[in-house]
This record gives structure tokens, sequence and C-alpha cells, in this order.
């Protein structure tokens, strides 16, 4: 399968990455826009009003000039009384720069940090939503990188493009001013600037690319490690391997500490070389003013370059700081752009009904083969079938046969590659949401979560919306009764991360709780007894047996006994209906399963 395009350039980069956030660029444009030619204003404003101060400073006539018009407004040619007044004005534009500075980071960081919060949420619905056969697929390790650190690279890229853009306005601003003040000593300024900002960028650009290609592997290694140590932490315990997956995290970490470390020095360096280049500046200014003008003039139009010195530093800094971070970070947001583009290109799973009508009848299927993407041997092949309603159907066969396959083929969670799937004369994909809507499940292995008995049952239901009237009945049909009265908050006691607390039997019971408490037209049990001890199977079974004839039971079990009181069996073999009937007429058909009939001991 051909993987689908992603943007390669930064600006397509970005576009997507606001979309996923559902924010709109051009008001992101306008708002920042406004925000940072207010900004520049006050800034060329204060730097400006340091030429009368200077100059005032310095013995200059006061009624010249700028000064002229500041003496008329006062009405005093006064520098005693002019110099606070003109210094006040000064200290006032700069302090309400930086006020208006912190508003408008605050109104930045709030947006940059939002567009990182619902651009994971937006992945988190993608991949949550994506079809089953695609997210079998998918390492998990990347799924996390996906929606965590990528998503908050890609919002560090974009804050980084906007505080750049500020900057640079404030620094074209402050160079107008300067340039009036003295054309050459600005040229002068401005190249020598230019060239170590430059110089220092190209320098370290490589570098940078490489550090953000390192820290995204080295994030999808700490996943990789992290995921088994946690995750299979029985398996991990048993064999003494927790240790190796320990060692494995801690390296990832490390690798991921030295790209950091590495890149805040990165970040760093340009600020000690513009230091560097501001004595040099001074130096070279010096020289010039006082080679080509009065005394009183190099010393106005230094005092005025050093108060400009005072706002343009942290700003250059702040630049090729920020453009360490956009090459650091373009390789998370590549990550994330081309992740959403693959999801972009696979269908979306509706969780609303397009109908209020309801799935009622026989399942049909009607010459059903499938065959994943990745190859073209099919799994299922030419199959018919049809499962009657309110029966109990189960399906057997060897390891292989296709019996988990064709499960996932009547839930709806595979779509056939040939053929078709319908109940009651009508598609099952016609409204997946209305069929799921349908069926209770209960897994080989039952997904619970850290939360009460009673959160548990009723699954993804909200705390308010939950029956206990439902919950009571669902308990008594899956004999959870006594452990209910054993624990000691009831339906309130938390079962602990997927039910540690729990035997396997209690974990399946409330399996079969929670499908039951939706109430099902279709009961499907996936191999969930296989685990289970003869007692606690026997208890399980005896409840299917009580819900016979209300509903229609699908079970898939390599244990016999569990599927013995069926009213169909189906014996599949290489995707294929080998034989099907009652067990004894399986049986007596065909000489496999009353081979493995024999070997189950229940002849």
């Amino acid at each position: 399968m051909t993987r689908a395009e992603a943007p390669s350039g930064l600006a397509g980069q970005v576009r997507m990455l606001l979309s996923l956030a559902g924010a709109s660029g051009k008001r992101w444009l306008a708002g920042t826009i406004g925000a940072s030619v207010v900004l520049a204003a006050l800034d060329t404003l204060g730097v400006a009003a340091m030429v009368p101060l200077t100059q005032l400073a310095t013995g200059v006539d006061p009624e010249s000039g700028s000064l002229g018009a500041i003496s008329s407004f006062f009405g005093t040619t006064d520098p005693g009384q002019l110099i606070p007044i003109v210094a006040a004005f000064v200290a006032g534009v700069f302090i309400v720069k930086s006020i208006g500075s912190i508003a408008f980071r605050w109104w930045l960081l709030g947006r940059t940090t939002r567009v990182a919060a619902l651009t994971s949420a937006e992945m988190a619905r993608r991949y949550m939503l994506a079809p089953y056969s695609a997210h079998r697929t998918r390492r998990l390790s990347e799924v996390y990188r996906s929606i965590g650190e990528a998503a908050n690279q890609g919002s560090s890229v974009l804050l980084a493009l906007i505080t750049i853009g500020s900057d640079v306005l404030v620094l074209i601003a402050i160079i107008g001013v300067l340039a009036i003040t003295s054309p050459v000593v600005t040229l002068f300024a401005v190249a020598l600037f230019g060239a170590i900002v430059y110089g220092v960028q190209v320098v370290l650009k490589r570098t940078q690319h490489r550090l953000g290609e390192e820290f995204a592997e080295a994030s999808l290694q700490s996943w990789q490690y992290l995921l088994p140590g946690l995750d299979g932490f029985r398996e991990a315990r048993l064999t003494s391997s927790s240790g190796s997956f320990v060692d494995g995290f801690r390296a990832a970490k490390l690798k991921q500490a030295r790209a950091s470390r590495m890149g805040g020095i990165v970040s760093d360096a340009p600020r000690y070389l513009l230091e560097i280049g501001f004595i040099l500046a001074i130096l070279g200014i010096s020289a010039i003013l006082f080679a080509t003008g009065t005394p009183e003039h190099a010393i106005t139009v230094l005092g005025v370059f050093a108060a400009a010195s005072v706002r343009a530093l942290p700003t250059m800094t702040r630049i090729s700081a920020n453009i360490s971070t956009i090459r650091i970070g373009r390789a998370g947001l590549r990550i994330l752009t081309q992740a959403a583009t693959d999801l972009s290109t696979e269908p979306s799973h509706d969780e609303q009904r397009r109908t209020a009508e309801r799935y009622s009848g026989d399942i049909v299927l009607r010459d059903v083969g499938f065959h994943y993407p990745d190859t073209d041997q099919y799994v299922v092949a030419g199959l018919d079938l049809r499962i009657e309603e309110n029966r109990t159907t189960a399906f057997v066969g060897s390891s292989g046969a296709g019996k988990s396959t064709l499960i996932d083929l009547v839930l709806g969670l595979l779509s056939p590659t040939d053929g078709s799937i319908e109940c009651g004369g009508r598609s099952i994909a016609d409204d997946p949401a209305s069929w799921y809507a349908e069926l209770g499940v209960v897994p080989q292995d039952v997904f619970l979560l850290n939360d009460t008995l009673a959160a548990n049952i009723a699954f993804g239901v909200r705390v308010d919306d939950i029956d206990l009237d439902r919950i009571a009945e669902v308990i008594a049909m899956a004999q959870l009764d006594a452990l209910v009265a054993e624990l000691p908050d009831g339906l309130d006691t938390a079962v602990g991360e997927r039910g540690v607390r729990l035997s396997g039997g209690q974990r399946q019971r409330i399996g079969l709780a929670r499908a039951l408490y939706r109430r099902p037209r279709v009961l499907v049990l996936d191999e969930a007894t296989s685990a289970l001890d003869n007692a606690t199977e026997y208890e399980i079974s005896s409840t299917l047996a009580g819900l016979q004839g209300s509903l229609t039971i699908l079970i898939v079990a390599h244990r016999l006994s569990t599927v013995r009181r069926a009213d169909t069996l189906v014996f599949l073999k290489s995707g294929g209906v080998e034989a099907s009937g009652t067990f004894d007429q399986v049986r007596a058909e065909n000489a496999e399963f009353a081979r493995l009939v024999e070997l189950g001991d229940l002849s």
C-alpha cells in the first residue's frame, strides 16, 4: 500500500497542525501581526525618545529640532525640568511595552498550548476511530509518540515561528529609528550583527536537524522499552527481564537527555556571540562617530544605540534560539503531519447511528471471503452461513481455521474482501453504529479500568448515566453476587489496573456482565472460557444456558465442553465450513471433529 504524501514544507506542516487543532490560520496571523505592530510601535517610540533625552544630557540647544517642540509643549527650556519629564516619558513607554509584551506572551502561550492539547486530542480521536484492520498493524510506541511528544514539538515550532515574526517587526522598527539618527552607524551595526546571526545559523543548521531526529528516535525507543515492561508486567517479572527493559529505557532517556543538553547549548551559543558582537559594535561605532562628527553628536548616537541594544540584543537572541527550536522540532512536526496524513486516507468510524431502525433477524454470510491488505492469501474464503436468530451457534476448529477472523467479520470489525454479511436482510455495513449497539462481546482477555466495579460493568458510560437497576440485574445474571458481597465498598470498589485484584474467573464474569448491560440482541463469546477452571466454566455455561432462546449467542471455543449445548455447531477448516449441525451430528459426520471429541474425553 502506497503511503500518503504529507506536506514537506514548513508552511504546509504548520497549516496542517492548525487544522488538526481546529484553529484558523488567518485569524492567528491577523491577531499576531496586530499585537506585534503595537509592540513594535511602543519599542520605536521608546528608542526614539532617547534622542531628545541624550541631547538634553549633552547640552544641545533646547530650542532646536525635536527639543524645540518638547520645550514649546511644556513651556520651558530649562534642562533641569525637561530631563525628568522626557526620562519619565521614556520609562513609561518601556513599562507599557513590557506589560504589553507579558500580555502578548500570555495570549500566545495560551493559544499554542491549546493547539498542542487539541492536536493531541484530534490525533487520539483519529487513532481510536481508525479501521480495526489498520489498528492491528500499528506499533503502540509510534501511536503514543504521535499523540504526545510529536504534538508538543509541533506546537513549539508554531510558538517559535510566531515569536520570530513578532521579534523581526520589533527589530525593523528599532533599525528604522537608528537609521534616522545615524545611517552609517546603523548600516555598520546591521552588517555586523547580521553576519553573526547568519554565520552561526549556517554552521549549526545540520547539527540542529540531527538533534531533532535523535530526539524523535530516542522518544520512540523509550516507549518501546516502557510498554512491555509495564503492560507485560507479569511476563517481565516471571522471565526476570524487567532489568533489560529498564536498561533499554534508561539508555533511550539518556540519549534524549544528551540531545536536549546539546540542543540547549546550540540554542544558547548565539547569545554569547551576540554579546561579543555588542562589544565590537560599541568600539566600531565609537570610532566611526568620533572620526566623522562632534563629541556631542557621538554621545547622543551612542546613548540611542545603547538604549536600542537593551531591546535589540534579547530580541536577536530569541530569534536565534527560536530558529534552533524550529529546526530541532521539525522532526516531531514531520512525524505528526505524516501520521495525520496517513490517518486521513483511512475511513473513520462514525459512532452515531444513521437511522433509528434496529437490526433483527438471522445473520447471513453470503460467499464471504477475506484477506488482509498486506497479503493475497485468504483467511476466510467462499463462506456461506446462516446464523439463526435467538439460537446459540458455536464455532470450533483447529488453530488457524479462521474462527477469530470470522467473528471479527460478523462483529463488523473487519470488512469482507468478497461477499456480504446481513442481519434480517440488511447489510451490517449500512449502519455500523446501529449494528454495534446490538452486540455484547466477551473476549478472552477482558480489559478492565482502574475504576469501580460499576464503572467497569457500564464501560464507557458517564458516571451520572449509569443504570444501577440494570447493574443489579446483570450482576445476578453473571453470578457476581458473591463477589460484590465480599468487596469492601461493593459496587464502588476499585478493581485495580486491568483488574489485578481479581481472579481470571471474576474478570470473565465482569466481562459477561458488561456485555449484558448493553441489552444486546447478539452475545458473542470469543474464547471467553478458554483460560477458566472447570468450575467457573460450568458456572458461565449455566448462565449461557439460561439465556438460550432469548438472544442470539455466538461462541468461539477450543474447549468443546463449552459448546456441547449449542443449538448449532459449525466446524471450520482452512477458512471454510467443513461441517455444521448439532454437536452429535457433526461428531458423527466429521472424523476430524470426532477425533477432537475423543481427545477431549467427551465421548
